[in-house]
């Protein structure tokens, strides 16, 4: 069975929101590695009721793609006796279907399962229907606003036996492993080759970053102060440990995936990884870091944050990604208000956010609009409802087409005129992490001239970036002295940010007033996404009331206590102490 690509209809394009296409514009140059994604397991978003359907896996895999999971963490099972990669953890036996000792049963979708110990599972459902919906995802998303990098990290174990399907796997060696042909490397490469960025394409273009990253068009290079850069006699650059940036790979390579291992059990430590081409090695795109949380979701450990650092190698999140999100022991709005705020600050912290558990006990392809509360929660840059809808007043001038850093929103981001009066975020030298403001007040216009000698007009590029970016607010007091004074009407509160719409609305560029919007191709279509923006933002306010709602008089009708419940993923919180 071919699965499609095929989300609930309410999910198509809601990506699309300007908050999600301005933050990956906003980080398009800086190295892929050091860009935080929202993470999810398919084992906990899609079969934690241990059902392995190929309907509704092929719902809950396009629903979480749709909702702007960009890693998703599979676990594969090598199954010797179907010669195939599954889901399921047991191997499905290939007389299963005249097989008396074995039960089938139905599925909600209609499909035929089979009752494998405490597992029901399809015939036939694995890696090449997840390959079916990746490439139908990489066909529904073409023009580059909705493009978007994605990363799948395969943990590999040996299945189970259908006599024995709640034991140990017994181990794989010899010729039950898998073929040349049967590789998980080859199959990926025979149908989604052309959309993959492999370890053998990183390994050339770091030798020579002259041919490579630097001989494209301005605005697809990587920004080097996050890598190593090595220089021969003749001029040629490389680097040990840079990658690509995110602009470099979609726009200039037109890669869309990434592929990785993970864990790999020991029953199945036969299969050769090395001749899988285009898989990157175990941990190679993935640095797990150990987190844990307070009541408010602030984190206790883990956070990547150094007062004292001003240089990527003193921070080094690279690829960081939380061991999973410590999701709280109770499924309520409360708790999953708690979640929420946990992913702002893992994603404040510099880690990409795991979710390693089920929402609700429901699936992703049930009920989605709570996966996507969670990865709405990962937006780093705007304030809720941000940024607003940029219309013209009566006289002509743009209305909040112009960027802010407003510390009354904890560090986010909010859309204004840009005729205000605003002091501006500096940049020193090209330092990630260390900033400065403008010596006074000024129009969005003239901000770049108001930056200090030896600091440059400029934005936060990533969640870590703009954690910095607050906590030098913070600490700085604007008075007399020239420094912040947060109590007064003088106050810093809002920041310039080198963020605009001025050329065209909701196109949203940097490098100061004059800078042009790159999708000025299809206008039509930008001016008619500044429309959709604030209506998607309140079909997602009320989707959200509606199931804080619904799990409020559950829980009222469970305990005679009366407690405030809280459900807003974009709701951001704060970052960590």
């Amino acid at each position: 069975m071919t699965l499609r690509y095929d989300p609930d209809s309410s999910l198509v394009n809601a990506t699309w929101v300007a908050t999600l296409l301005s933050e990956r514009d906003a980080a398009g140059q800086i190295p892929i590695n050091f860009v935080t994604h929202p993470a999810v397991s398919l084992r906990a978003a899609c079969f934690a009721d241990n059902v392995f359907d190929e309907t509704s896996t092929a719902k809950c895999i396009s629903n979480l793609l749709a909702v702007g999971y960009r890693r998703l963490l599979v676990d594969l099972y090598w199954s010797a006796e179907r010669r195939s990669w599954s889901f399921c953890p047991v191997s499905v036996p290939a007389n299963a279907a005249t097989d008396s000792s074995i039960t089938t049963v139905n599925s909600s979708a209609g499909s035929q399962l089979y009752q494998l110990g405490s597992y029901q599972c399809s015939e036939d459902l694995g890696v090449s229907g997840m390959i079916d919906i990746l490439r139908g995802y990489f066909e529904n998303n073409t023009s580059q606003l909705n493009v978007y990098l994605s990363f799948v990290i395969f943990s590999l174990h040996a299945a189970a036996s259908a006599s024995a399907p709640n034991e140990p796997a017994p181990a794989v060696s010899g010729a039950q492993l898998p073929s040349n042909n049967e590789r998980l490397g080859n199959l990926l490469e025979d149908s989604l080759g052309e959309y993959i960025y492999n370890p053998s394409q990183l390994a050339e273009e770091r030798s020579n970053l002259n041919n490579s990253w630097y001989r494209v068009t301005d605005g697809y290079e990587p920004i080097t102060e996050y890598f190593t850069i090595y220089e021969d006699a003749k001029g040629r650059q490389s680097t040990p440990d840079g990658w690509p940036c995110s602009k470099y790979v979609q726009l200039a390579r037109e890669r869309r995936i990434l592929f990785g291992y993970g864990d790999i059990d020991p029953q199945i430590k036969g299969y050769n990884l090395g001749s899988d081409s285009v898989l990157f090695p175990p941990s190679y795109l993935t640095d797990f870091v150990d987190v844990s949380s307070a009541v408010d979701g602030s984190l206790d450990t883990g956070c990547l944050y150094d007062s004292d650092a001003y240089l990527v190698s003193q921070v080094n999140s690279s690829w960081a990604v939380s061991t999973r999100i410590p999701v709280p022991s109770t499924n309520s709005s409360v708790t999953l208000g708690q979640l929420s705020s946990i992913v702002t600050n893992l994603t404040a912290c510099g880690l990409s956010p795991n979710l390693n558990d089920t929402l609700l006990n429901a699936t992703a392809d049930n009920d989605v609009e709570t996966y996507r509360n969670i990865s709405l929660s990962a937006s780093w840059a705007w304030s809720a409802g941000q940024p607003q809808d940029s219309i013209d007043d009566q006289d002509g001038d743009p209305k909040e087409r112009c960027a802010v850093f407003d510390l009354s929103t904890n560090g986010h981001w909010a859309a204004i005129g840009c005729g205000e009066d605003r002091y501006a975020a500096c940049r020193v030298g090209n330092l990630p992490f260390t900033w400065k403001l403008s010596t006074k007040k000024t129009s969005y216009g003239n901000a770049e001239r108001a930056c200090p000698e030896n600091t440059t007009f400029s934005l936060p590029r990533t969640g870590l970036e703009n954690t910095y970016l607050y906590r030098y607010l913070l600490s700085s007091q604007l008075g007399s002295n020239g420094t912040l004074d947060v109590s007064s009407k003088d106050s810093m509160r809002q920041v310039w940010l080198d963020f605009n719409s001025l050329d065209i609305a909701s196109c949203w560029v940097s490098g100061g007033p004059d800078a042009n919007c790159p999708y000025a191709s299809d206008p039509q279509q930008l001016e008619k996404r500044t429309v959709l923006v604030a209506t998607i933002w309140g079909i997602v306010i009320c989707v959200v009331a509606a199931l804080t709602l619904f799990v409020k008089c559950n829980a009222n009708r469970r305990n005679s206590r009366r407690r405030k419940r809280v459900i807003e993923g974009w709701e951001y919180e704060g970052v960590p102490s």
